[in-house]
Parts: structure tokens; sequence; C-alpha cells
């Protein structure tokens, strides 16, 4: 009896052993699963990706295709250009989207440690109303064809009296009529000159201010043809009845010409040719020339400080 009680005791050991060594191997197994999935998922390439454009220095961290890396790239924000393979003291590329035989000396697979120059695209900006903010200057021309398709006609009381039809981009016109609609409500008759001018149109205001004024004084005054604002279809001269609807630097100094600066703004117009800015410019201050870039750049070509020339200079060469 007291046999069988020692085979019981001894059983029972070997029992626990047993279960004791099996939690453990299990308890392994859980934790070497995580591990080797932390281990598969580690990066795939060393280095910072310039997600803002440019080139960055990489390598990989382990055998990889380079739809591996292109994959891994793309991941991290960058859009791939070129990759370059340093490899006996030379480069060989691959340039994604180009045709096989182009691509023909990149290895089809790498190894880890590889060394890779990688060229990353500038993303697009995240500008709004680009269509808005074309540069035209003395220096920067608009085709003689260019036209925008979306001409509307401005109503009568837009307009001066008994004027001609004037006409101006749809965008435009609608925030010119709320502009005018606020400055009626404040006492102010403001009624718009000039609009859109085609390129042959400019031919002839251009000719007419050569024969008034002289080349070199007309060129302060008048944008040679394929150089006028106007034709951008965005653009009004604007007028009041006690300065004889003539365009005038004395429209500042009118209650109309300070409600205008001062809210102009709010409705996506600014002043293309500001007091002070002529050398920047190359034209003389017209308060008059109004053109509609839209309420977001409006306010932040005056938290600029800037004329609109440089700002949108500055804006184009950012963007590009």
């Amino acid at each position: 009896m007291e046999t069988y009680r020692a085979g019981a005791r001894s059983l029972a050991a070997l029992s626990l052993v047993l279960a004791l060594a099996l939690a453990l191997a299990l308890l392994a197994h859980v934790v070497a699963v995580p591990a080797r999935a932390a281990a598969e998922e580690a990066p795939l390439l060393r280095g910072d990706l310039p997600v803002r454009g440019g080139l960055a220095l990489l390598s990989t961290t382990r055998n990889a295709a380079v739809t591996d890396v292109l994959a891994a790239t793309r991941a991290g924000g960058c859009d791939v250009t070129l990759i370059a393979l340093a490899t006996r003291g030379a480069f060989r590329t691959y340039v994604p989207g180009a045709p096989p035989f182009v691509n023909a000396g990149f290895p089809s697979g790498l190894d880890a440690s590889s060394t890779l120059v990688v060229r990353c695209a500038k993303p697009p900006p995240d500008v709004p109303d680009l269509h808005l903010l074309m540069l035209v200057t003395k220096t920067n021309a608009l085709a003689a064809d260019f036209a925008p398709a979306d001409l509307v006609a401005l109503p009568a009381e837009a307009v001066l009296p008994g004027g001609a039809t004037l006409t101006l981009a749809e965008e435009a016109a609608e925030a010119l009529a709320e502009m005018l609609e606020a400055a009626r409500g404040q006492g102010f008759d403001v009624r718009v000159r000039s609009a859109y001018r085609s390129y042959a149109e400019q031919v002839s205001t251009y000719q007419y201010w050569v024969a008034v004024l002289g080349e070199a004084v007309a060129g302060q005054r008048s944008a040679r043809p394929g150089h006028s604002e106007h034709q951008l279809g965005t653009v009004v001269d604007v007028a009041i009845a006690s300065l004889g609807w003539g365009l005038e630097p004395a429209l500042a100094e009118t209650p109309e010409g300070r409600w205008l600066a001062r809210n102009a703004e709010r409705f996506g117009f600014v002043a293309s040719y500001p007091q002070g800015a002529e050398e920047v410019t190359g034209y003389a201050y017209e308060p008059w020339h109004l053109r509609y870039i839209g309420r977001t750049h409006a306010g932040w070509l005056r938290v600029s400080g800037l004329a609109l020339t440089e700002y949108l200079t500055a804006l184009w060469d950012e963007v590009e």
C-alpha cells in the first residue's frame, strides 16, 4: 500500500513538472511571436525621407525588390522620381514609370545594407484659388488669344450712367456685385468705368495713350498689349460722380475711396498699383484699379505687407 502511495506521489510530481514545462513553452511561444512580427515589421529603409522634395541617402535593412523600396518610400510620403544604387564606386539608376530598357541596368533585387540615393518630388502646394493669381507685369505677358471662358455682362447699375456694356469673369462679377451693394448701403455710388479688355482692345488703348502722352509717360499709365491685367477679366477701374467719373489719384482722398481702401479686401479685391510701389510695379499709383484675387489671398496680401506684384512673384516661386 505504501509503495502504491509513493508511486502516486511520484506520478503527481511528474505531471506537475510536465504541466509547468508546457506552460513555459507556451509562454515562450507567445513572447516569440510578437518578437518575430516586430522584426518582420521593422522599416525596410534606414534614413530620413525628404517628403518636401529633394535627395536623401538611405540604406536597406533587409533583402528587398525595388518594388518594395518604392512602396516603402510612398508610405513614408515620398513620391520617388529616381533611385540610384551605389555599387563598386558607381551608381545604377532606376526611374519609376520609365520603359523597362531604361532601368535594365538596375538589379531586380537589393541586398541588405544596400546604399541608395533617393530623389523625392516636391509635393504640389496646397494653395487655393491659383486660377486667380496669374502674374501679369511689364515683363510677364498673357498670350494674345487669352480670354476668360466665363465672361458675363455687368448690370447697368454697376457701370457708368449711359456707359457701354462691360464684362467680367463670373466669379469676379459676383464678388463685385456684393462690394458695390455694400458701398451703396453706406451711401456711396461707386461705378465701373473699365473691366475686361481684350488684347485687341489693349492695342488701341495703349496706342491712344502713346499719342497723348508720349511713349515714356504712357508706359507708366497704360500697359502694352498682353501685359494688361484687364485681359484677365478679374480687374475693374472704378470711378465716382464727384470726380466726373474720371480715373484720378484723388479718389483715395474721397469718402468712397477711403471706404474701398478699408473694405475691398473683404470682397477679394486689392489695389494692384499702390502708392509707393511704383519702382516695383513699373506703373504710377492707381487707387481705382482693383483686381479680384479672392478673399483668402486678399487677406494674405495685407498681412504680407507686399505689393501685389511682389506677392504673386513670391507665391509662384514657392509653387514652382
